[in-house]
C-alpha cells in the first residue's frame, strides 16, 4: 500500500522531503526503502496516467483532449518553401506564441490570413495587411 503512495506521489510531483514528511519518515529512508518507486513506480503511474487521458480524448471527451494537447506541447506545422520570407519593407505578421490559448476559430482566423504564403497563390491573393 505504502509503495503505490510513493509511487504516485512522485508521479505527481511530490518532492522526496515531502513525501517522507507524509510518510513520516526520513529523506535517506525514503530513499533506501523506496527508490523503485521513487524512479521506476513513479514513472509507470505517469504513463498508466498518460494513458487514460489518451483513452479518454480518442473517446471524445473535451477535457481531456485539451488536457493532452497541453501536456503535449504545441507542435508547430511544417512551413512551405518560401514561407516566412517577407517582402522588402513589410514586417512578417505576428502570430501567437504555440502555448497561449487561442479558440479554435481564432486559431483558424490566423492562420488564414497567410494561408497563400508560400504557394503559388502568393503573388496573385494582396497581402492580409490590405484586405477589408
Amino acid at each position: 500500500m505504502q509503495r503505490r503512495k510513493v509511487a504516485a506521489a512522485a508521479a505527481g510531483g511530490m518532492s522526496h522531503d515531502a513525501i517522507a514528511l507524509a510518510l513520516g519518515i526520513t529523506r535517506p529512508t525514503l530513499v533506501k526503502y523506496f527508490d523503485a518507486e521513487l524512479t521506476t513506480g513513479a514513472a509507470q503511474k505517469r504513463m498508466e496516467a498518460l494513458d487514460a487521458l489518451f483513452a479518454a480524448a480518442k473517446k471524445g471527451n473535451v477535457s481531456a483532449i485539451k488536457t493532452v494537447l497541453l501536456v503535449s506541447g504545441a507542435v508547430e506545422p511544417p512551413t512551405a518553401p518560401g514561407a516566412g520570407a517577407s517582402t522588402e519593407g513589410e514586417k512578417p505578421e505576428a502570430t501567437p506564441a504555440p502555448s497561449s490559448r487561442l479558440g479554435k476559430k481564432e486559431a483558424q482566423q490566423i492562420a488564414a490570413r497567410s494561408a497563400q504564403d508560400g504557394t503559388e497563390w502568393a503573388d496573385l491573393l494582396p497581402p492580409a495587411g490590405r484586405v477589408q
